[in-house]
């Protein structure tokens, strides 16, 4: 978990949130430790940008829930799913869409407001997803959405998101294991 423990902090909060240099260093050192940080990092930096904007974006899923659908929803009907993977190709791209189209009904990907969050992709296959009017979202995307809070309080409300959405996540998870289990956890 590196880091995220201490984000309960709000003292450690401000000490990162504080230097632009050392919340970047977080972020791009945690974001791809695993499909959990992925998702609740990419979560983090996209609530805050969007709030600029008076836009609201909510996580109700759990990360690698294998529900396949909604992974993020806003305010404004745009849903997100998140997927720590890389498309290169336009194969990878095909197999991606049919899995949209199996998650999110036709409308919806016709009007344009399913947005993927991945990884990495490459120029052209971005292009060919947008023929499709599938938008994405790479992590370098992400990183560069971080590098523009300037605002010291933008930073450090990231990082309350990150740690509140990792206590979310792990207490649910403890909660719903067996008893037995819970030590190991713990």
């Amino acid at each position: 978990m590196g880091i995220v423990p201490q984000l309960e902090s709000a003292e450690v909060r401000f000490q990162i949130g504080s230097e632009k240099n050392q919340f970047l260093e977080v972020i791009e050192s945690h974001i791809s430790k695993s499909p959990a940080n992925f998702e609740i990092f990419s979560f983090a930096v996209l609530k805050v940008h969007l709030e600029r904007f008076a836009c609201r974006i909510y996580r109700d899923t759990r990360t690698a829930s294998h529900d396949g659908g909604v992974d993020l929803a806003t305010n404004f009907g745009v849903v997100y799913q998140v997927k720590k993977l890389r498309i290169l190709n336009e194969a990878d791209a095909n197999k991606l869409y049919s899995e949209l189209k199996f998650n999110f009904d036709q409308q919806r990907l016709q009007d344009g407001n399913v947005i993927v969050v991945i990884d990495d992709i490459s120029k052209n296959v971005r292009d060919y997803l947008v023929q499709m009017r599938v938008q994405s979202i790479s992590k370098a995307d992400v990183l560069s959405l971080a590098k523009n809070f300037d605002e010291p309080e933008d930073r450090q409300k990231v990082l309350r998101v990150i740690f509140e959405e990792f206590r979310r996540e792990y207490s649910n998870r403890i909660q719903t294991t067996p008893k037995s289990q819970k030590t190991q956890l713990i």
